[in-house]
């Protein structure tokens, strides 16, 4: 009579020991006191966590569970013990039926984590898509995807995550991709280069690369990689196969668009990475006044071919929400204005404002940009460049009609967060609204941000750090998020980290005024004051409008002793009040006051911020900059002025990667 089957659904770990073979030619008895150090230490936490050992071969073993999060928390802390002594243990999950008898296991589980294992690292984890789905809502595991690779004797590609907790080795995509083979199923859209004599028209194909990326992510069974993670190759000559390399990409779309009056050509195709070869191309010539024509042309005729490329069964675009139609005109002056707000300088978001304007004028449904105005009301609040009170009630007005229209608008849930914070210091709130932002849609880099920003404003620099890092992991080229990582590092003391990051974010940009400004503030926190001069001074020859930089040359000039200037520029600073001229906010003026150490004017000028809800004040409680006035008395009463006090009544979780 043959052994009895038990058939469940389980989840399924297999660990193994790195480099077993070799430690037992150098060492035997070494190599089996290992051998049964990790399976005492399996037992022991497999026992913890409900686990059953069903089969041990070797060096490795085979270990199922009731729950993929009982799984992966045991391989937590089967890494954490065998780390002192270290011994080099990797481990593969993935959930799904088994069957297994005193003889055999076997079934798909069983399969899939056996091929996982292998890939991982010494000291790390891998799981599954199916494991990362279970476990998404415990926050207490932090994952990274990997990407969808191909694994032998698995029938479709996967979808891999590594386990990035405290004391677990995380691999690099190249790592995975070196065993397992290519990448299967992950593209890369190239910006569209604009080969117009029209330098301005460069925002067209910039747009229609981030609207052809929207679309495509709707896609079941492919990865798109983000719009700024490509945009890092926008005007390099790079072969495909590197970029494909470089991106971990096995397709790739790239374009180009030119105008010549009233008429544009758009040129698409697709390229396999692995030998260059072109799969598809095609051109579009249209007027322009048939821009959705020519993008939904694109979009459909890409999802057709990219499934053929791909040959997935399952590639089937999911039915996607029917976006608002904007009226001619409507999304073109969309894609530029999103392509000003993208400088975040007070000129270009100005700019900026005009076009988002227009386009509702053209379409008052037009909901991205009703978002983008909102975003430019709460720039000139937070920069004092408008009153604070009319900029947040502006920015509200706008968020309001997106989320009559559509409550799970995620930027929108949490750019009301915001307003919460710098309108009404309802920071319960505001955590509550960022909260649900991030519930809606994890991996929008927008909603992350603005929950950094949120951590960042009120002092939470540890968490904000983490924040910014998942933010940048998202859009990894992005020039505000690059420099925001610089800040978040300053305000933590780590002031070499912050200038290696904020010249990092200089090489993608020279001219980034954010990334400028920071590292000049940088070199004053190293106390390299002529560095930092001169850094203020490039700074003072890219701003539009002189009285910009005049708070930076006031503490500067005032902290080398240079007092003529220093009175000089402070006289500057508080008559400058033309339309063409930067109005400088409170806490320009209390920084300007600050390099001179006048402590009354100093915080005469953050009283007049706080009452006037200037929203650039909150940074001050997380700048170092800031640290001399800190044990002023009249410092705790800015602190009650914000109701700041509240804060360390909540509390914040990292995000989960």
């Amino acid at each position: 009579m043959g052994a009895k089957t038990t058939r469940l659904l389980a989840a399924v770990m297999f660990t193994d020991i790195v480099g077993y073979t070799a430690m037992m030619q150098e060492d035997e008895d070494k190599a089996n006191r290992q051998k049964e150090r990790h399976r005492r230490v399996l037992n022991e936490r497999a026992t913890e966590f409900e686990g059953k050992v069903l089969h041990y071969y070797g060096d490795g073993a085979l270990t199922i569970f009731n729950s993929a999060y009982n799984a992966v928390m045991c391989g937590i802390k089967i890494q954490n013990d065998l780390s002192n002594p270290y011994l080099p243990l990797r481990i593969g999950l993935h959930v799904g039926d088994i069957a297994y008898n005193d003889e055999d296991v076997y079934g798909d589980a069983v399969n899939i984590a056996s091929r996982l294992e292998p890939l991982a690292i010494s000291g790390g984890i891998l799981i599954s898509d199916k494991v990362q789905n279970e476990i998404r809502n415990h926050r207490e595991v932090k994952t990274k995807e990997l990407g969808t690779f191909e694994l032998k004797n698995v029938k479709h590609p996967i979808s891999i995550f590594a386990v990035t907790n405290d004391g677990i080795n995380v691999p690099t995509v190249r790592d995975v991709k070196a065993k397992s083979g290519r990448v299967k199923n992950r593209l890369a859209v190239l910006p569209f280069a604009n080969m117009s004599e029209e330098r301005g028209f460069e925002y067209f194909g910039d747009g229609l690369t981030e609207e052809i990326i929207n679309g495509l992510t709707k896609m079941k069974g492919i990865d798109v990689t983000s719009r700024t993670s490509a945009f890092a190759y926008k005007g390099r000559n790079v072969d495909i196969r590197t970029i494909g390399e470089d991106l971990m990409v096995s397709h790739i779309l790239e374009g180009s668009v030119r105008k010549n009056k009233d008429k544009i050509r758009v040129t698409a195709q697709l390229i396999e990475t692995g030998g260059g070869f072109h799969l598809w191309s095609e051109t579009y010539e249209r007027h322009l006044k048939d821009i959705f024509e020519i993008q939904d042309g694109i979009s459909e005729e890409i999802i057709q071919q990219v499934q053929k490329g791909f040959e997935r069964e399952d590639s089937r675009p999911e039915p996607t929400p029917q976006k608002t139609r904007n009226t001619k005109g409507a999304y073109e002056y969309y894609l530029e204005g999103s392509f000003e707000l993208k400088k975040h300088s007070l000129t270009s978001v100005e700019k900026a404002m005009q076009c988002f304007n227009q386009a509702i004028e053209k379409d008052s449904s037009d909901l991205k940009s009703r978002i983008g105005l909102a975003q430019c009301y709460i720039f000139l609040g937070i920069y004092g460049q408008m009153s604070p009170r009319r900029a947040y009630k502006k920015a509200e007005e706008n968020i309001d009609a997106v989320l009559t229209l559509d409550d799970k608008f995620a930027v929108a849930v949490a750019l009301k967060g915001t307003i919460e914070l710098l309108s009404r210091q309802n920071y319960k709130k505001a955590k509550s609204l960022l909260d649900k932002a991030y519930e809606i849609d994890s991996k929008n880099p927008e909603v992350c941000y603005n929950y950094f920003r949120f951590l960042n404003m009120i002092g939470e620099n540890e968490t904000a750090l983490s924040w910014i890092e998942q933010t940048l992991e998202l859009e990894p080229t992005n020039l505000l998020y690059n420099a925001e990582l610089a800040r978040a590092y300053y305000n933590l003391n780590r002031f070499s980290n912050a200038l290696e990051q904020y010249n990092y974010t200089l090489e993608l940009d020279s001219s980034f005024l954010e990334a400028l400004e920071g590292k000049g503030w940088t070199l004053v926190a190293m106390q390299k004051l002529k560095k930092a001069h001169n850094e203020f001074e490039v700074l003072q020859n890219l701003v539009s409008r002189e009285q910009k930089n005049i708070p930076h040359l006031v503490y500067i000039s005032a902290r080398l002793g240079m007092d003529d200037a220093a009175d000089h520029f402070i006289d500057a600073l508080q008559i400058g009040d033309s339309d063409d001229s930067y109005m400088a906010s409170s806490v320009d003026i209390a920084m300007a006051y600050l390099g001179m150490k006048k402590y009354d004017e100093v915080f005469f000028h953050l009283q007049r911020a706080a009452e006037d809800k200037v929203g650039d004040i909150y940074f001050i409680f997380s700048d170092p900059l800031w640290e001399e006035i800190k044990q002023d008395d009249r410092y705790d009463d800015l602190l009650h002025i914000l109701k700041l006090t509240e804060v360390h009544q909540l509390s914040f979780f990292e995000p989960v990667n």
